[in-house]
């Protein structure tokens, strides 16, 4: 049986046979290779906690999936919705999986990575996606995108849908902006729809007075929330059976380890596993443990001044 030291000598064995006979290039072969070292040491069959991995191939959370399933059931009644929580938790992939789960036969979404601080600046943004002209002044941007969103669904047949990302960095007159574009036939119907996503600071921001009148208008808002243990364990049992291994490779205290000092949230997660990985494979070791965790936790650079990181 195949040892993890074992599978690596022999990889640098052929590794090494090919380079003396001159069939690897550093830019074209051997840096590839290099990058393959890791997965050949546990058998890998694709490198776990990596942050490309597909929508549709997530972690099912308990948060996520309501999350979700709440999102699904907001567009049934359309207008403005919410959606935030700590940095790291899930959102991106999370609302990757909902864009990605819709019928483009019903909805068309228009996605805003990039938000100006101004009005016109956002004004103007919103028509660029829209594929409308750019006009000099801010009313004539409104009253083009206003009339292009109301009749967008009778025109051209989806529903649309404007997803704002990160929209903590709105400022409260692009805010209250967005508001009035919903504002039409007296608030008839709801002939488009607003998606905003962001951190805390996002719902601090829309405790401004000012936006009273949005704030009632947001029908449906989801606080996501950290990884519990059991979350953190399956997590972790999850990516690594999704690269072909056994979850021995984390004991179960190794796991408490990282919970406890990534608080839940995935994107640490995925950053002290890895972590972990690297330097197990630089030590020889074919385990995580508690004791070894925690070492890699200590020595760690942006967690030394995190509550629980020294041994």
């Amino acid at each position: 049986m195949y040892t993890a030291k074992s599978r690596v000598n022999h990889f640098d064995h052929l590794r090494a046979g090919k380079q003396a006979c001159g069939k690897l290039t550093l830019e074209t072969e051997l840096l590839p290779l290099a990058k393959q070292r890791l997965r050949v040491y546990f058998g890998f069959s694709r490198l776990p906690f990596s942050k490309y991995a597909w929508a549709a191939q997530m972690y099912d959370s308990a948060s996520q999936r309501e999350l979700l399933h709440g999102l699904l059931m907001w567009l049934e009644v359309g207008g403005i919705a919410m959606a935030n929580g700590p940095t790291g938790v899930g959102k991106s992939i999370t609302i990757r999986r909902f864009v990605q789960s819709l019928d483009e036969a019903r909805f068309q979404v228009f996605h805003f990575t990039y938000l100006p601080g101004t009005v016109i600046g956002f004004l103007r943004s919103l028509n660029r996606q829209l594929g409308l002209p750019m006009r000099q002044h801010a009313a004539d941007l409104f009253d083009q995108a206003q009339t292009r969103l109301v009749s967008f669904q009778q025109e051209r047949g989806p529903h649309p849908i404007l997803l704002l990302d990160d929209a903590e960095g709105l400022r409260i007159p692009v805010l209250d902006a967005l508001r009035r574009l919903t504002a039409y036939e007296l608030d008839g119907e709801d002939r488009f729809s607003i998606l905003l996503t962001g951190t805390e600071e996002l719902v601090d921001q829309l405790q401004a007075p000012q936006l009273a009148p949005l704030r009632s208008r947001i029908v449906y808002a989801h606080s996501l929330r950290p990884f519990g243990l059991e979350d953190t364990r399956n997590y972790i049992r999850f990516h690594l059976q999704k690269a072909g291994v056994g979850s021995q490779l984390f004991s179960d205290e190794a796991v408490k380890r990282i919970f406890q000092i990534s608080q839940g949230r995935p994107r640490s997660i995925n950053q002290l596993a890895l972590q972990a990985i690297i330097q197990a494979a630089a030590a020889g070791r074919d385990t995580v443990d508690g004791d070894f965790m925690a070492s890699v936790i200590a020595a760690h650079p942006l967690y030394t001044n995190v509550q629980g990181a020294t041994r």
